[in-house]
């Protein structure tokens, strides 16, 4: 099934946006239909919005299919087509052709063409949360933030380090996140985390707008999730810690880690995350849970939009 929301906006300078042909693109509250081959059509919503001269921002919820969401950096306007693309992923692009009050056009997900049919119903919705690109010191790189459109109230932070295999479904977690109130550096994807790496984004989040500094955090995936356990655990480590852990697939410990797991849970909240998919995964909850100790850490499975929801309900208590 598709995923159930798409989110696309173009908050930061580097990001395109045309306007040939027609002037601007229609802006509001845009109410239809998305078709899915085999399946009943979904409901579907976009809201295209104008904040401030010369610039625009787009979203799409499709709240049937929430594990869809993703946001993209890139609004396109020429020749009365719109185009919208996920960051990072190019084979998920939403192209709509501007026909009076209707969008008509298609939702590509790599291979998948979703046709889409909407409807001017009014003026947009209020954005929830913005994303833009921007460079992290240290060996990071360019990152994405998702930050909430109302930073009047300062909330909790985490950056995110995925892996080459999670990439694909990390801006649905950080969609996710964003749409709750969190504040979500995403890095670049890697199968190691460098010692600085880690201090800058970390600092990089305590000068955010918006970010509480008592409440910065991380989710690291896979074998970089052992290498955050093995750098806390030092005690030479400089720079700020995070508050809390989020450890997404990682190995089960060895005896060469296990101290490394034992000494983090020690020090703060830790949640280890594996999703659902067998006997090795099992065995993988179950050292790690061991290792943790139990004190301030816990250990829980699941299986696709649920692995956010288990990181959010999580979050809430910290």
């Amino acid at each position: 099934m598709l995923l159930a929301m798409l989110v696309a906006c173009q908050p930061q300078p580097e990001a395109q946006a045309s306007h040939e042909g027609a002037a601007h693109p229609a802006t509001g509250h845009f109410a239809g239909t998305l078709a899915v081959p085999g399946h009943p059509a979904l409901r579907a919503a976009l809201e295209v919005r104008h904040p401030r001269p010369g610039h625009y921002d787009a979203e799409l919820l499709v709240a049937a299919e929430p594990s869809l969401s993703f946001v993209a950096d890139t609004f396109s306007f020429a020749n009365n087509t719109l185009h919208l693309q996920r960051p990072g992923q190019p084979g998920e692009t939403l192209t709509l052709l501007q026909q009076g009050d209707f969008w008509r056009g298609t939702l590509a997900v790599d291979s998948v063409a979703y046709p889409t049919l909407l409807l001017r119903r009014g003026p947009p919705e209020p954005a929830v949360y913005r994303v833009r690109r921007d460079e992290v010191a240290g060996p990071s790189g360019e990152a994405l933030l998702f930050s909430p459109a109302d930073e009047s109230l300062p909330g909790a932070a985490l950056a995110l380090f995925p892996t080459p295999l999670a990439a694909a479904n990390a801006t649905g977690w950080a969609d996710a996140l964003a749409r709750q109130g969190y504040t979500v550096l995403l890095l670049p994807a890697a199968d190691s985390l460098p010692p600085l790496a880690l201090t800058a984004a970390l600092a990089y989040l305590r000068r955010t707008p918006g970010v509480d500094t008592a409440r910065v955090g991380t989710w690291a995936v896979g074998p970089r999730a052992t290498q955050l356990a093995t750098l806390l655990a030092a005690p030479a480590t400089p720079g700020p810690r995070p508050a809390f852990v989020v450890a997404q697939g990682a190995p089960a410990p060895t005896p060469a880690t296990r101290q490394a797991w034992r000494t983090l849970g020690q020090h703060g909240p830790v949640l280890g995350v594996y999703e659902i998919n067998g006997p090795a995964t099992t065995s993988a909850t179950n050292s790690l849970r061991a290792a943790l100790g139990g004190r301030r850490g816990r250990v829980v499975r699941a299986q696709g939009p649920a692995l956010a929801t288990s990181v959010i309900d999580w979050l809430r208590g910290r």
